[in-house]
């Protein structure tokens, strides 16, 4: 099975600006492409792992959603193998079917154990970037390595809820593309 480094979007590939709706909101952060190229030549599967409760909310589509992934996957050279996202939210709209708690919005692990399954990927040795202590909290229970990138939320407040957790990040960083110095020389093969 191969590993995988999976990836938070907002305030990591792309710029933090509240629900990004339209793709002409969408802004990748510099370096973002390059970092995603060279995990990719390294042998890491890349994979997309977001929480979008703008949907249960009602800001926005599934269709509106999948037209910004398309213009993040086309900045990121169509790298990441697969975009996996949660439409809950816990303050969603009545019957939008997407209220209430759920076992899919991050911190929970199941968009994790989604993408390992439908992609044939490997939890263990994989890799968790984010720019938020729940981003990293998903990789909780499991052998991961988590990185909390700078380029996001306010990092030191994000760090102090990891630690509160029992959960200090493995590396903290300025950005996605330091992250991917970091791995790049780790064989991504489990």
């Amino acid at each position: 099975m191969r590993r995988a480094v999976f990836l938070d979007r907002d305030g990591t590939l792309n710029r933090e600006r509240g629900y990004v709706a339209e793709p002409r909101q969408l802004e990748v952060v510099p370096g973002a492409r390059d970092a995603v190229v060279r995990l990719d030549r390294a042998g890491w599967a890349l994979v997309v792992i977001t929480n979008q409760g703008g949907i249960a909310k009602g800001l926005y589509s599934h269709a509106a959603l999948a037209r910004v992934h398309d213009k993040l996957h086309a900045a990121l050279d169509t790298l990441p193998r697969g975009y996996f996202h949660c439409p809950h939210h816990p303050e969603g709209q009545a019957g939008s079917g997407y209220e209430g708690p759920c076992a899919c919005r991050k911190p929970q692990d199941g968009l994790l154990r989604q993408a390992a399954a439908v992609l044939d990927l490997a939890l263990d040795g994989s890799v968790v970037i984010g720019d938020s202590a729940r981003d990293l909290l998903m990789a909780q229970g499991h052998t991961m390595r988590t990185i909390l990138v700078r380029s996001g939320k306010p990092w030191q407040a994000e760090r102090d809820k990891l630690i509160a957790a029992g959960a200090a990040p493995f590396d903290i960083v300025d950005d996605i593309t330091v992250a991917a110095e970091l791995l790049a020389p780790i064989a991504a093969s489990a």
